[in-house]
Parts: C-alpha cells; sequence; structure tokens
C-alpha cells in the first residue's frame, strides 16, 4: 500500500492515494484522490504539510519565496529541514505506516511523520513526533495537518461543524470546540471529512481555502495556547488527524459508518461489547446504602444487564475510606454479590479534586491566574492533575481495583476545565511537578490523564476506564474523550424530570452525539427506568453502549418481562461482537413532537436491532429501509416476546419493510441473517 520511488512517497490501496513530493523545498501534498472515480481533491501541490513553531522560529515541511496574502510583503524562503530517511511499518491489523524523518539541525531537533493507511478505507491518519537532541526545545503554534483539498471547487461545497450536523462559513476557525468537520459537494454528491484526536480546549481548525494552508488542522493558540517544553532526549507525540474521502449523500450511512471505523481503529481495545450498565447516581444520589445496593444488583441482574456501578456516596471525608454507616462489610459484598449474578463491578471515583480528603496535600491543588486555589464551592478544591496527585491516584485506584476486584471506574470531577464554565482552564502554578507553568499546565494535565490510564492498564489489563465528560471538561463527546476511555459517560441527561426532558429529546442529542462516533463507546446519558415509559427509555440507550440508572424496584411485571426478553436477545448479539454499524432512519433531521424516530445498529455479519419510537405520530405504520446489509435471507422477530415479525432479503430491507406499531409507542427488533 506504502510505495517509494525517487523521491516521492505513495500512501495508497484500491480506493485512496495521498502522494507526497520531497524535493529541494521541502516535503508537500502533491495528490489527495479517490481512486473509486478518479477525482484529483488537491489544489494547492505547493503548500506545507505542517507548520510549527520551535524556539521561536516557524518551520515550515515546505517553503519558497512567496508573497505573503495579509500585508503583501515578499517572504524568502529558508530552508531548516533536512531529510534523514523513512521506513514503511507494516502492522498486524494490515495497516501500513510510513514513516518519515527530518533533522532541524538549527534547534537540534529530530521530526518525524506518519501517515497510517488501511487496505479497505478511503482514508489516512496522520501524527508528528519531536525529539529533543540537544539543550531545551519549546514546541508552539502546531498545525500537524495542513490541507487545500476538495472534491470539485471549493465554491461548490459546504463545511459542517458538529460531525456534519451543523452547516458553518466558507472561512471559519474553529479553538477548543470541533474535532470533526464534513466537506460536501451537493453538485457531485461527494465529501470528505476531517478529523483530529486533541484533547478538549485544545483542539484548533483554521479553514481559510484561498489561502495555501487550506484546512489547517493542529493546537489551540489562545485560550488554552499549546506548548511543550522538552529536555535534551525528550519526546513528544502530537494527536493525530485523519481525513475520510467518501461519495453519496451527505448523510450516507455507508460514508458515515466508514469514517467512524478510521476513528473506532485508532481507540483504545473495549474488552465489552456493549451489554447493559446500570448506574446507582439517580435517584438515589449519595443515599445509598448496603441493603438497598443489594437488592438492586438482584434486580439489575434479573433484567439481564451486564454492569453494576456504585456512584458517588459510597465513602466518607478520611482518604476516601468506605462510609461503614452505610456499608457495615464494605463494598466487598457488593462486588462479590455482583459477580455472583453474572455482571461486571463498576465503581465511581472524583480525580479532579480533594473531595474525600477535604483539605489534604495542598501542594498538589491548581491554582488560578491570581495564585488562589481552583474552587468547587467553600470546600472542595481542584486538584491539579500535572503534580504528584497523579501518582496518588495510580496507587489509590490500584488498591481499590485489586481489592474490589473492580472491572471499571467512572473517574469524575472537573479539574482541567469544566463543561459548565466554573472554573478556569489550566493551573497557573510554578512549582508542579510535570507542568511548568500555566502556559502548557491543559497539555500536561491531560497528558497526566493519560498517564495514570496507562499506568492502570499495565496492572489491569482487562480493566475498562472512564474519563467522565466532567473530567474531559467538555459537553459533548469527542475522539479525543474516547482516545482516553474505552467508555466514556458523555451526560448527565436524565428523565427524572419528564417535563423537562425526555426521551425524544436525549434521542435527539444522542443522534448528534453518534453522527460518526463509534457508538459502542459512548455511554450517552443516565436515562432512568423507574415505571415510567421504561422500555422506551432503555431502547433510546440502544444508541450507544445502553447506560441506565432509576429505581428498578418500581418497575411492573410486564414491563420487567419485556426489559429482560429484550436484554436477552441484545447478550446475544453482542456476543458474536460488536455492533459497529450505525443508520438514522431520519438522517440528521431533528425529530418533532409528532414525528417518529429511530435506529439500527448492527454488525457486518448482518446481525442486529432495531429500535422504533412513535412519540406523538399519527401514523399507524412506518416504513423502514436499511441501505448496505450483506446479501442474504434475514429474519425479524420482536426484542421484546420474540413473536416473528418478517422474513426478506437484504434487497427489500434496502428499499423498505413496513412495522406496525401494535398499539405501541415503541418497538424493539432484532435481525438475524440466515
Amino acid at each position: 500500500m506504502i510505495s517509494v520511488k525517487d523521491n516521492r512517497f505513495r500512501i495508497e490501496n484500491d480506493l485512496f492515494l495521498r502522494e507526497l513530493l520531497l524535493d529541494e523545498a521541502g516535503l508537500k501534498t502533491v495528490s489527495v484522490l479517490n481512486k473509486k472515480n478518479g477525482r484529483e481533491y488537491e489544489k494547492r501541490p505547493d503548500a506545507a504539510d505542517f507548520q510549527v513553531t520551535l524556539n521561536e522560529q516557524t518551520i515550515s515541511s515546505f517553503s519558497k519565496p512567496k508573497i505573503h496574502i495579509l500585508d503583501g510583503n515578499k517572504v524568502e524562503h529558508k530552508k531548516a529541514l533536512e531529510f534523514s530517511d523513512y521506513q514503511i511499518i507494516r502492522e498486524n491489523s494490515g495497516s501500513e505506516i510510513l514513516e518519515l524523518c527530518f533533522l532541524c539541525p538549527q534547534v537540534n531537533t529530530r521530526i518525524k511523520l506518519y501517515f497510517q493507511i488501511y487496505p479497505d478505507l478511503p482514508g489516512c491518519i496522520k501524527w508528528m513526533k519531536f525529539e529533543c537532541l540537544k539543550g531545551e526545545l519549546h514546541i508552539s503554534r502546531l498545525f500537524f495537518e495542513m490541507l487545500n483539498t476538495c472534491p470539485g471547487q471549493f465554491a461548490d461545497a459546504e463545511f459542517y461543524k458538529k460531525q456534519g450536523t451543523v452547516l458553518t462559513s466558507p472561512n471559519f476557525a474553529a479553538c477548543g470546540d470541533e474535532d470533526i468537520i464534513q466537506l460536501h459537494n451537493f453538485k457531485l454528491d461527494e465529501g470528505m471529512f476531517v478529523g483530529s484526536s486533541a484533547p478538549g480546549p485544545l483542539r484548533y481548525y483554521m479553514v481559510y481555502p484561498h489561502w495555501a494552508s487550506g484546512i489547517s488542522c493542529g493546537y489551540s493558540m489562545s485560550s488554552a495556547d499549546f506548548n511543550k517544553y522538552l529536555k535534551a532526549n525528550e519526546s513528544f507525540t502530537t494527536d493525530k488527524a485523519y481525513i475520510y474521502l467518501y461519495e453519496g449523500a451527505k448523510d450516507d450511512p455507508a460514508a458515515l459508518n466508514g469514517f467512524r471505523e478510521l476513528i473506532r481503529r485508532s481507540l483504545p481495545v473495549c474488552p465489552d461489547n456493549g451489554g447493559v450498565m446500570y448506574c446507582t447516581w439517580l435517584p438515589f444520589q449519595k443515599n445509598i446504602n448496603e441493603e438497598l445496593l443489594l437488592g438492586l444488583v438482584n434486580h439489575a441482574a434479573a433484567l439481564g444487564f451486564s454492569w453494576f456501578v456504585v456512584d458517588d456516596g459510597w465513602f466518607t471525608d478520611g482518604n476516601w475510606q468506605v462510609d461503614l454507616e452505610k456499608f457495615p462489610n464494605g463494598l466487598e459484598i457488593i462486588s462479590e454479590r455482583v459477580r455472583a449474578n453474572g455482571m461486571k463491578f463498576g465503581l465511581w471515583f472524583n480525580i479532579g479534586n480533594d473531595y474525600g480528603a477535604i483539605g489534604t496535600r495542598p501542594e498538589d491543588n491548581a491554582l488560578t491566574s491570581h495564585g488562589a486555589g481552583k474552587n468547587w464551592g467553600a470546600k472542595i478544591t481542584c486538584r491539579c492533575l500535572a503534580t504528584k496527585h497523579r501518582d496518588f491516584l495510580v496507587e489509590k485506584l490500584s488498591q481499590l481495583a485489586k481489592q474490589y476486584n473492580a472491572d471499571y471506574f467512572k473517574l469524575d470531577f472537573s479539574s482541567i476545565l469544566s463543561p459548565y464554565g466554573g472554573i478556569p482552564y489550566g493551573c497557573s502554578a510554578t512549582t508542579h511537578e510535570y507542568h511548568r507553568d500555566l502556559s502548557d499546565s491543559v497539555l500536561e494535565q491531560y497528558a497526566s490523564m493519560m498517564h495514570c490510564r496507562n499506568e492502570l492498564k499495565k496492572r489491569f489489563p482487562n480493566l475498562v476506564i472512564d474519563f467522565s465528560f466532567e473530567t474531559f471538561g467538555m459537553e459533548t463527546p469527542s475522539i479525543g474523550a474516547l482516545m482516553f476511555s474505552e467508555l466514556h459517560h458523555a451526560s448527565n441527561m436524565n428523565t427524572l424530570k419528564p417535563e423537562i426532558l425526555n426521551a425524544r429529546k436525549i434521542r435527539n442529542t444522542l443522534y448528534n452525539y453518534t453522527t460518526v462516533l463509534p457508538n459502542e463507546r459512548i455511554l450517552g446519558s443516565l436515562i432512568c427506568l423507574q415505571n415510567d415509559r421504561d422500555v422506551e427509555h432503555l431502547l433510546t440507550a440502544f444508541i450507544g453502549t445502553p447506560l441506565v440508572a432509576g429505581d428498578l424496584r418500581l418497575l411492573g411485571e410486564d414491563t420487567k418481562a419485556e426489559i429482560k426478553n429484550i436484554c436477552l436477545n441484545l447478550n446475544k448479539l453482542i456476543a458474536q461482537g460488536v455492533l459497529s454499524e450505525f443508520h438514522n432512519f431520519k438522517g440528521g433531521k431533528y425529530i418533532r413532537y409528532d414525528e417518529w424516530d429511530g435506529f439500527a445498529r448492527y454488525a457486518r455479519n448482518g446481525q442486529g436491532i432495531i429500535c422504533l419510537f412513535r412519540n406523538e405520530d399519527a401514523c399507524e405504520t412506518v416504513e423502514i429501509a436499511i441501505p448496505n446489509l450483506p446479501e442474504g435471507c434475514y429474519a425479524l422477530k420482536d426484542m421484546a416476546n420474540n413473536e416473528h415479525i418478517a422474513t426478506c432479503d437484504a434487497r427489500e430491507l434496502a428499499s423498505g419493510v413496513a412495522v406496525k406499531w401494535q398499539g405501541k409507542n415503541y418497538r424493539a427488533l432484532a435481525f438475524s441473517r440466515k
């Protein structure tokens, strides 16, 4: 897939080509080709592939004399990079990686570029590595991907933010709030996705197609500006940039699932395929105890759930000691009951502040620009993760994982920044172990978060780690968030007060969350099961890996029987593999109160689920179509009662089949290929 001839490097498969040219002016992309139709996407084959400031000197992969677009001054060519060598790395996954190595003598730095391609996907992944060879190195103002590419003409194409759901202007900058943009040409019905795995506020896009840099993907230069400081023999590896080409409609499920797969292949492996997870937080909050939880474990197991998570409320303020008034036999009895019932045990823990040991280790507290501690309320103080707090967390979480045989940690509470906007970014301390000052504190706190993850995974390889949306600091899931977590708790949306928030509104949000992100990695909400539209709520959670809360003791017998059957059918399907493909029957359309909605999730072998929701739609029958299924004969059955619904082939499913509501406001179907 990767070939080299003379000074040209070709990253290609049967669907896609990216060609790089190395000449006296440096490295540049000279072709981005859709090989399915022969269309060339590259508009400026004379532009740099990356740009960075090293020790206050701007370094580009390619440069030549030019007139600066803003002030009209001539900028002379200054060659700063010397090509060293290359290698082609072939991985067991079937992918190939091209490594290009350059030296930058004036700042004693080695720079490596990596391009990864898979045989079956029309796109590639790119990242960089910087190695300080001598002295000190300050890295800033970094664009690790620069492309001037478009299907057809830019004038005929539209840019979209929010995973392709929100139309934006033809020129824009996105600082800290975008990881995926889509460019679609409606004349050609063809487009491309660009993604970034940079975390949180560090994400940055500069999109100005009339500049040579075109679509530039890198790190923030404003509110949470990127800075990395290296000493001799230290290195820094950037986050990843993704490009993916497609043909078809803007919301064609084949294109969305293809880009979803490209993202998935760079994520940490998840040992679970998407069973139902129950969390104790709602409605009980901290009012939990041994008797209550033992009963809830029995209820969750009887319903066929896969996980049982003990949320906040289990410890006292004394080094996170178990509250023996609530749990006289400790948490061991809860963990043992969970495992005896065939489920996995999860535990909540706060990593972002000193709650649980208030007032201890003030040297690890995060500081504002005024030198005061970053506070949540009157007592609780945010910890800076880039301190010895990260070392404490590794040991404390290791102790808890071993003591309670934990399978999952929900790691919570904000420190770096807050999705609620309640604390300033970063940390202004200058004496912390793992960051210099405010300038690098955001980057290094995320790096410390990843350090905690990596150390825990060395000790407990099958442990599922979830840095929640509060800990990660973002309102919505992103590629970056999924790089840190096998499963990501993405929101606290719930139905405790349906007059404020109901399942339809939650689904509208979850559809946006999972437009192209891998559904099975997202725990979308804390939707509640407690005797009010419970089956609809459970099926809503199936948009991702289902996370539910609620007082399970309140469920009626008929509801419990339906949920049990639905979970039994789900568990049979996911035992064979993850339901990786997703199809929203209404595309990206917002679902009104008087419109039905629904989705299908299925594996590539043709087995999956269909979830439909009537809302206040007056129709008695809906027609659904699932394109791109493997050829064969399919059987559809009702997941709630196992009643056979229909037998049809893939072509019939692609053209549309009718489903009756049968007097309910939802339907749950399973389908399998014979």
